[in-house]
């Protein structure tokens, strides 16, 4: 599997699989929005939402996610 480097501080895994945010675990903190590359993910009515897509599977977000509410789809 490709990798690739995002601001040269953190190893990003391209390995085709989009992640999901549990909405009953998500705190809407938007941490995970900070971080995503590609600007996939926003403010959704409950929690934030990933569009699948947009998600270009780097996994950036689910290690900056406080409840870990991301998982891979």
């Amino acid at each position: 599997m490709p990798t690739f480097a995002f601001q040269n501080t953190t190893q990003l895994n391209y390995n085709n699989m989009p992640r999901k945010i549990n909405p009953d675990l998500c705190v809407s903190c938007g941490s995970c929005a900070d971080v995503c590359p590609v600007g996939a993910i926003t403010a959704g009515d409950a929690s934030y939402v990933i569009a699948q897509e947009e998600c270009i599977d780097c996994g950036a977000c689910e290690g900056t996610c406080p409840n870990e509410a991301i998982s891979e789809a």
